[in-house]
């Protein structure tokens, strides 16, 4: 109370983002890129107006070569709304850093020093903060969280689910993938059921924020994974926010604001009767 909120500087790039879930995170880093690369389809050749890319990304130097997501040379991109990340570990350091401002073994620099008048501004603990081994211990946790079970597999439910794949959903939000070879009995040879392909998609105008990730431009999202959507108000407080921002509590006026790749799909879920709505929206909150 009492202290000024901090203003944005004119010009800066601002793309208002929800926190994701971290739930599942160990299934998406153990697709096999293979399945990932194998679903795009840059050029649309199929003609079915989708035409999903991978986000091709260059891995941080501290992520161990034996991780999924380490370099040399671009990596696929899978974490992040925009798949800017090919790492967990990466995605986690980063947001020790950049979103909590606590240094680790891992980037032991503070992400930046602004100055006032002379003074640069930074906390005074020494660096790097955080051992290694406590971040690996938080990613070991991350990879292990699993999946939420499924609600109640009722008629209108499954109705829903046979609606989401012909009105063409499921072409983007891929029910299952399987993991390659873990040595996490949970992650080995396993369903993933992400409901997302992982890849970058021109979502059109209407959720645009115009700001470049990576090779990801300003009209281009991940494609989110779904697992779990039906508990996105309790991890939220008891009030839902959906989309890349959180704009709408109203998940069909969610669906609605699809556009680009996915102007079809919506205009197919449009046309629902009230009924055929009502079942995909319960078999989305099924899940």
């Amino acid at each position: 109370p009492g202290v000024p909120p901090e203003t944005i500087p004119a010009g800066a790039d601002v793309s208002v983002r929800m926190a994701p879930p971290v739930f599942g995170r160990g299934l998406m880093e153990m697709v096999p890129d293979a399945t990932i690369i194998a679903l795009e389809d840059p050029n649309d050749v199929d003609g079915d107006g989708i035409s999903g890319r991978v986000n091709w990304v260059q891995p941080a130097d501290f992520v161990p070569s034996i991780m999924v997501g380490s370099g040399p040379g671009l990596a696929v991109g899978r974490f992040g709304l925009k798949a800017n990340v090919s790492s967990l570990l990466q995605q986690i350091v980063g947001a020790y850093r950049d979103d909590m401002g606590i240094t680790t073994d891992f980037q032991p620099e503070e992400s930046l020093h602004p100055l006032v008048g002379d003074l640069a501004l930074h906390d005074i603990a020494p660096d790097p903060e955080v051992p290694g081994t406590e971040v690996l211990d938080v990613l070991m946790y991350i990879r292990t969280l699993s999946v939420p079970q499924r609600g109640e597999l009722t008629d209108q439910v499954q109705r829903g689910d046979v609606l989401f794949g012909q009105i063409g959903c499921a072409s983007c939000h891929v029910p299952n993938m399987k993991t390659g070879p873990s040595a996490i009995p949970s992650l080995n040879l396993v369903d993933a059921p992400l409901y997302s392909d992982m890849l970058l998609h021109d979502m059109g105008e209407g959720l645009a924020d115009h700001r470049a990730d990576g090779s990801a431009n300003g009209f281009e999202w991940r494609t989110v994974p779904l697992m779990g959507l039906r508990l996105a108000a309790d991890n939220l407080g008891g009030v839902v926010h959906y989309l890349h921002d959180g704009r709408t509590s109203d998940l069909a006026e969610a669906i609605v604001m699809h556009g680009g790749e996915a102007q079809a799909s919506r205009d197919r879920f449009a046309a629902l009767s009230a009924e055929e709505k009502e079942a995909v929206l319960a078999f989305l909150l099924s899940l």
